[in-house]
């Protein structure tokens, strides 16, 4: 996939996909099965960056909002970022009944 360029006013096209990981970096996991290094989840967002953007060098600014949703959603703010947030659902834990 490509888009256009975020930065704004650039008007290459953009290849390089942005992305947000939340990695598990203590055991034990919370989820069964993710080891240490493991993404919790993983989100790609709508927004794309060129080659000489992408190599040379970029400052993101992440504002972290936590909500009760149990989905991370991403939200780029930048030229042509129209895109609604994209979102997906994290993994629980299967709750035992008794």
């Amino acid at each position: 996939m490509i888009g256009p360029c975020v930065i704004p006013d650039c008007p290459e096209t953009g290849k390089h996909r942005i992305g947000l990981r939340c990695r598990v970096m203590s055991e034990p996991s919370p989820i069964p099965g993710k080891g240490k290094t493991d993404a919790l989840w993983s989100v790609e967002s709508d927004a794309y960056l060129c080659d000489p953007h992408a190599l040379g060098g970029v400052d993101i600014t992440l504002l972290i909002e936590p909500n009760k949703s149990r989905a991370a959603s991403v939200r780029v703010l930048g030229a042509g970022a129209k895109a609604p947030p994209r979102k997906v659902q994290i993994k629980q834990v299967p709750v035992k009944t008794a």
